[in-house]
């Protein structure tokens, strides 16, 4: 079975991928433990950024509202994510009818942050059962050439450390936003840094498993193993497509080679961060705009649209 919609590979080039492989050899030169270039370019508006790996590129923004809790967690806010695979990106991506193996790896992206606990939702309450943050973060597939998920991920994930919301003030049951023009906005407190590292898997032979696969090499794949891990050595989760069966000493292995790529990744997403502080540190006192509103910025679905329209109209009536 194909692990992925892409365009099919012939017999003669499966043959060359993996004869390459039990050489110690990839397609693109790579060895198989060896990750492509990964690269990271903030956007001037606070939460977006755009990330290449290799030839995948991904872009992906954030935007904050203030909606109404959920009755059972009143001083919780809300983390939204997600997950664009457009028909530019990929001719077998259609518009609006995801396929299988795309609602696979948006999931996969979604409980690699939510259900890490990355995002202190807890910080985002305003107002205890009435008022809190709602964060939405929006990836989007512009270049597909392989491994979407590890490449979502870190779009997602560098999206939230590089997000501010504006500040907020709360005096009793009134509570008052502040513009980027009047206060400092703040940045989204985060437990952790969750990294996604993928490994494709062509058979069950040791040689023919190769972490970061680009597109041929996941079309030829016959199962997927993605690690979800942070810094810390924490395993976060681990997500497998495909029926290949792995001998638990193996997915170990291949654990340790995650935590390794993982800690290197977010070293290099920390110090990005750290030197576009200061960019933004000199464009301040050059008196030029560091900030943007990002209330309802970057919102285009339908439904949330619809969503938000009768929270806000629930809250006026309440305040009437």
């Amino acid at each position: 079975k194909k692990m992925a919609e892409a365009p099919p590979v012939s017999v003669n080039e499966k043959k060359f991928i993996e004869n390459a492989l039990r050489k110690g050899i990839r397609v693109d030169g790579r060895k198989a433990l060896t990750m492509r270039k990964l690269q990271i370019q903030f956007g001037r508006k606070a939460g977006t950024v755009e990330v290449s790996l290799g030839k995948t590129r991904v872009f992906s923004a954030c935007s904050a509202d203030v909606v109404k809790p959920y009755p059972d967690r009143p001083s919780e806010g809300f983390l939204r994510l997600f997950v664009d695979f457009s028909p530019m990106a990929s001719p077998y991506f259609e518009h609006n009818r995801p396929s299988g193996r795309s609602v696979q790896l948006s999931r996969m992206v979604q409980r690699g942050i939510r259900e890490s606990n990355a995002v202190d939702t807890e910080s985002l309450c305003i107002l205890s059962g009435s008022r809190v943050w709602e964060i939405r973060c929006d990836v989007r597939v512009l270049d597909d050439d392989g491994n979407l998920g590890d490449c979502a991920n870190i779009a997602a994930v560098c999206s939230l450390l590089h997000f501010r919301r504006p500040d907020v003030t709360v005096v009793g049951d009134r509570v008052t936003l502040h513009s980027v023009d009047q206060r400092q906005p703040v940045q989204l407190a985060m437990h952790h840094i969750p990294i996604i590292i993928s490994f494709g898997i062509i058979a069950e032979d040791e040689s023919l498993v190769m972490i970061d696969p680009n597109r041929k090499e996941t079309t030829v794949s016959t199962a997927e193993l993605s690690f979800t891990v942070n810094k810390h050595k924490e395993i976060c989760g681990i997500h497998k497509i495909g029926g290949t069966p792995l001998n638990p000493n193996k997915i170990l292995k291949y654990a340790n080679v995650a935590i390794e790529n993982a800690t290197a990744i977010t070293e290099k997403i920390e110090k990005l961060l750290a030197e576009e502080e200061k960019s933004q540190q000199k464009r301040s006192r050059r008196g030029e705009s560091v900030y943007t509103n990002p209330i309802e910025a970057f919102i285009d679905n339908p439904e949330m649209e619809e969503e938000k329209g009768e929270t806000k109209k629930k809250m006026e009536e309440e305040e009437d």
